[in-house]
């Protein structure tokens, strides 16, 4: 069944499109309006010669989908394609995520850190929030405290690492972000006391300020002159003098000695 467009007064481009019998294309974006709502999309006229289909799954990425679910709601949508019924399905999201977008690259994303919100967590990382767009973050580049967090009301701080503007994609890293707020604080060559977060056969781990270090099992051989049983001779949660050997500020590491 075709349903026909009531080829509202405002869209005069669409208006054109039709008079000429114009073929929309894939990516297209048009101005439309919502003209019925069905269970699991909304029908949009877009000022063509049928209705176009906007599945729920492709309603905002910012506006409440209840708030846009109304008839005479205007907004622009993208051309998706046509499914195997003939039918022009369009999105909102997706226009929403170009212009976010855009808006985004226009910052300078080298030296830039915002805060996102964890949204999900997919095996090896977390989808994370930004204004609407959402970012993939490895569970490499985020602290361990992050990686069990599940609260999608919890804020993290990020820093790009890379940005691939064509496909719309960025990796980020959270430990950068971190790292970069406190490695001015971390001195080459001064003490600080650090806390005994993990203990492993080959070493022990140490935070300093938020970021997460090693002291090898040689470093603290040599300073005890004899192998050690970590077990018995440290403990989660002890204090532990520690000097600032050198920083490295791309990877996010710092490289560290018992001070004693």
């Amino acid at each position: 069944m075709s349903i026909i467009t009531s080829k509202f007064d405002f869209n005069k481009f669409g208006l054109l499109l039709s008079k000429y019998s114009y073929q929309v294309k894939k990516n297209d974006i048009l101005a439309g309006i919502i003209i019925g709502i069905e269970p699991n999309y909304a029908l949009v006229d877009l000022g063509l010669d049928q209705a176009c289909f906007l599945p729920l799954k492709e309603l905002s990425l910012i506006i409440n989908p209840q708030d846009l679910l109304n008839i005479n709601f205007i907004g622009e949508f993208l051309i998706v394609g046509v499914d195997k019924s003939n039918r022009t399905l369009i999105s909102l999201r997706q226009v929403e995520s170009i212009y976010l977008w855009n808006r985004l690259r226009q910052l300078d994303f080298t030296n830039m850190i915002i805060y996102g919100k964890i949204d999900k967590s997919l095996g090896k990382g977390k989808l994370t929030n930004f204004n609407g767009l959402l970012f993939f973050v490895l569970n490499s580049n985020l602290p361990k405290y992050y990686r069990r967090m599940n609260n999608q009301n919890l804020f993290i701080p990020f820093k790009f690492i890379e940005v691939k503007d064509y496909f719309h994609i960025a990796h980020i890293s959270s430990k950068s972000a971190i790292f970069s707020k406190v490695h001015n604080n971390l001195i080459i060559g001064s003490i600080h006391l650090g806390n005994v977060v993990a203990i492993k056969s080959f070493g022990v781990f140490i935070n300093i300020l938020g970021i997460r270090c090693l002291i090898h099992i040689s470093e603290i051989s040599q300073k005890q002159n004899q192998m050690l049983n970590f077990d018995s001779f440290y403990k989660r949660g002890d204090q532990i003098l520690l000097k600032i050997l050198s920083k490295d500020i791309e990877r996010a590491k710092v490289s560290i000695a018992l001070a004693n």
